[in-house]
């Protein structure tokens, strides 16, 4: 029975190539790798955190500031280049005509 089972797998080996197991191969170690838990305990451990209003706030009031200098200049370097674009074809075509 040995026998046969090793003549399988050697005819196995000719017929596919052993690179394109190797990632199925790899995935299935990292399943059952990653079946054990991380975390031993099941003891609750980590703080509970309540987000309020007062928190966001800061955050909230740093975006629009941000927002309100870089919306300004971000459409101005648009214009720019949409410029430098536009100009020297609308001056070519009529210059050719």
């Amino acid at each position: 029975m040995f026998e046969r089972m090793k003549n399988t797998m050697s005819e196995f080996g000719t017929k596919v190539n052993a690179k394109l197991m190797a990632a199925p191969v790899a995935g299935a170690l990292v399943a059952v790798g990653s079946a054990t838990t991380a975390f031993a305990s099941e003891v609750d451990t980590l703080p509970k955190v309540a987000i309020t209003e007062e928190m966001l706030s800061p955050v909230v009031e740093a975006v629009v500031a941000n927002i309100a200098v870089i919306l300004p200049v971000g459409l101005g370097l648009f214009a720019i280049m949409v410029g430098i674009r536009l100009i020297p074809g609308m001056l070519l075509r009529f210059l050719r005509a």
